[in-house]
């Protein structure tokens, strides 16, 4: 078999990469700096500009402003700064001054591989208005989920505008990075790039080649760099809240002939503690945890037979999150942080919890353990959260062996175990192939334990690329009895085999496409009780890339689906069982981000089982200035079965506002309406940023009826409605 991977890997192998063997000594600052965005002190004379290189839209083309970037540091912090020129500085894009929001603005980025594995990275960006975002990657910038933007650390930026271009100045602390010290110095991996939005030109550093879809991002093609006398402190951050507010909600009463308000009022405390057990490990303690000031989820709408997913928010889970990592194919993972503290999408009280994360040499290790209260209503006992992980580097750079166990131990005597060994081997080049196997074991049945009935395996073979030609391709079986209850899983008791294959293609200079890749893709899950066919995808999607930043994309597919019950859309319009083939086209269109008003359009009509679906999208963005920023979404999906004469429009409406008086005094308001539910969703957050880990928040939500009279009794005006004030404060 090996033998096979190596034939097809010459094939195919194309691979560009930073020279690893070359390390970039960072100078030592030598005198104060002022954070003030012109990088005019003395200390900045001796730093030597990094060399830049044009990535994008042509690779090592001539670039049309000049910039230069320059890294250093001290005892205490990393320091970035950016001489960002601009022969129109009156077209610099500064959309928005709302935290951590990106709204197609340039922007001066760093990506620290601070571990030096090839594998994860800490993203700091900062906009000309001064807004900064972290983020952090994993997985190597590869798949679903690899890049988390919800993490947030303790930072700081300060930018100027002038008539020359724009001026920047960063400093991060040790402290928030976390490294390896070995023998008196620090090897990391470091990407710092410059991202001009009108002109969707980026200068980077060190000279990665475009050959994945973000490889500016990938800590694989990092430049190692090298820092020497820096001793890790240990700072302990002390978080802790205090919370105040009431709950209204409208409930059937008894007789259940009309609706009783119920106002509960709230008042909380509770802490949050980080604490650095080592450079690359940190211990989280959270004692009554609260998410009152996490953003809403966006309604979505379901068309498959498929569970809806959610991605994570809440800020506790994501700090080294890529750690506890076990995905099994898309969404499908068998730790799905969402379990833990909420129910059919309310929030269930977390007494609290720890988490211990981090590197040690070539191990990667996580445990994770939290505890949630019983909830009558729902029939629901306190339960207990455990996830466990630990991988380590074997073979090579980006090859890995690891295990995870996850339990849910329910107060009332239930239980879950899943327990997975994982397997990932980059054999050449740039293919790899990652083996996952998953065994769950539940209190619901008495059988044995059975290595196939209550297990998952998944093979997938890839090439990590979007240059020239590659693939994708995906095997995985999942038993009768693998049930991840600290997970996600789409389906059930099924095999699936889903094969993609793909050619990327760069265009020449003059051409206004920067790359084209078409794809082809055939899909097929297997019921495996009888082998039967469960579920079919045909589909060839060509993607359109052109180097003013627009995008385009076209597809056409066909699926064959087999139903052994029915699929419910709303109370009167549902395909009944039985086998279905149908066809359809979808196409979008997104414009740059750059523009003030922009938008993203897309449609698609289909046959659609029995009957017809057509779709269409529109999500209009305007900033009115770097104050105000105003978002629409229509989502129209209207489906037709002519031949039952059923009906039914699938609507969402939203429309969000971003109001910043400043990068720390802000305000959010969301609002969507959902067609079929006849029910608006209100949520509003604001919020004053005193400082890092320093902040004052009002929520307010209410989920509000409309079409009252269409059930008896008559519904309520409000499902229910939540005031929180909530502040923190961390002390270190």
């Amino acid at each position: 078999m090996h033998y096979l991977f190596l034939t097809i890997a010459l094939l195919f192998s194309s691979n560009s990469t930073a020279d690893s063997d070359s390390i970039y000594t960072l100078q030592r600052i030598t005198s104060p700096i002022v954070l003030d965005g012109f990088s005019d002190e003395p200390a900045w004379d001796n730093i030597s500009p990094l060399p830049l290189t044009m990535y994008q839209p042509i690779h090592r083309g001539a670039m049309t402003e000049r910039s230069e970037i320059k890294v250093a540091y001290d005892d205490e912090y990393i320091y970035v700064s950016g001489k960002l020129y601009d022969s129109e500085p009156d077209k610099i894009v500064a959309n928005t001054m709302y935290r951590d929001r990106y709204s197609g603005d340039e922007t001066f980025a760093i990506i620290l591989d601070t571990y030096n594995d090839n594998q994860n990275a800490r993203w700091f960006f900062v906009t000309p208005t001064g807004v900064r975002v972290d983020q952090l990657v994993s997985k190597d910038s590869e798949g679903e989920g690899s890049i988390n933007r919800n993490w947030t650390t303790h930072w700081d930026a300060a930018t100027q505008i002038t008539d020359e271009g724009w001026f920047v100045e960063m400093k991060i602390p040790f402290s928030s990075l976390g490294f390896r010290e070995q023998n008196g110095e620090v090897i990391m991996g470091m990407i710092a790039y410059r991202w001009m939005a009108r002109q969707a030109e980026r200068h980077i550093f060190p000279d990665i080649a475009p050959e994945w879809s973000r490889g500016f991002t990938k800590p694989s093609q990092a430049q190692k760099i090298r820092i020497t006398g820096v001793e890790y402190n240990r700072p302990l951050y002390i978080t802790p809240y205090l919370l105040g507010g009431f709950e209204q909600l409208n409930q059937l009463n008894t007789n259940q002939q009309g609706y009783v308000q119920d106002t509960k009022y709230a008042t909380e405390a509770g802490l949050d503690i980080k604490y650095p057990v080592s450079a690359n490990m940190n211990l989280d303690i959270t004692i009554n945890t609260d998410f009152a000031q996490v953003e809403a989820d966006e309604v979505q709408i379901n068309l498959s037979r498929s569970p809806l997913f959610f991605p994570e928010k809440r800020q506790f889970f994501q700090e080294r999150s890529g750690i506890f990592d076990f995905n099994l194919g898309g969404n499908n993972t068998l730790f799905y942080s969402r379990r833990i503290g909420l129910q059919q999408g309310q929030p269930v009280r977390i007494y609290g919890g720890a988490r211990i994360a981090g590197r040690t040499g070539k191990w990667e290790i996580g445990a994770l353990n939290m505890q949630t209260e019983s909830l009558s209503e729902l029939d629901l006992p306190g339960e207990n959260f455990g996830v466990y992980r630990a991988r380590r580097d074997i073979l090579n750079q980006n090859s890995y062996a690891g295990g995870i166990v996850t339990t849910r131990f329910g107060m009332d005597g239930s239980y879950n175990i899943g327990t997975g060994a994982d397997f990932v081997y980059n054999y050449f080049g740039n293919h790899f192939i990652d083996v996952k196997y998953a065994a769950t074991f539940d209190d619901r049945f008495t059988e044995s334990a059975d290595p196939i009935s209550n297990a998952i395996i998944r093979i997938f073979l890839q090439r990590q690329t979007s240059r020239g030609l590659y693939y994708r391709f995906t095997a995985k079986r999942a038993g009768e009895q693998y049930v991840p209850a600290m997970g996600f899983e789409s389906r059930f008791n099924y095999t699936l085999f889903d094969a993609r294959l793909a050619y990327g293609y760069f265009n020449d200079a003059d051409s206004p496409l920067r790359q084209v890749t078409p794809t082809a893709r055939y899909f097929v899950t297997l019921r495996n009780e009888d082998y039967t066919v469960e579920s079919i995808l045909v589909e060839n999607p060509w993607e359109f890339d052109l180097k003013n930043g627009h995008d385009f994309n076209i597809s056409a597919s066909w699926w064959y689906e087999n139903l052994q019950n029915p699929l419910f859309f709303s109370s009167n319009v549902f395909v009944e069982p039985g086998s279905y083939s149908f066809y359809g086209i979808s196409m979008n269109y997104g414009m740059s981000s750059a523009t003030r008003l922009r938008t993203d359009i897309s449609g698609s009509i289909n046959t659609f089982y029995d009957g017809r679906q057509t779709s269409f999208s529109i999500t209009p963005t305007w900033n009115q200035s770097r104050y105000f920023e105003i978002s629409g979404g229509l989502n129209i999906n209207l489906i037709e079965f002519p031949d039952r004469d059923q009906k039914e429009f699938l609507n969402v409406f939203r429309l969000r506002s971003l109001i910043a008086l400043n990068t720390q005094v802000s305000l959010q308001l969301l609002t969507q309406y959902n067609y079929l539910a006849r029910q608006v969703g209100t949520n509003a957050r604001f919020r004053y940023n005193f400082g890092e880990g320093n902040d004052f928040w009002i929520v307010y939500s209410e989920t509000s009826n409309t079409h009252l009279d269409r059930f008896s009794p008559v519904l309520p005006r409000f499902d229910n409605r939540v005031l929180l004030v909530k502040y923190t404060y961390t002390f270190y």
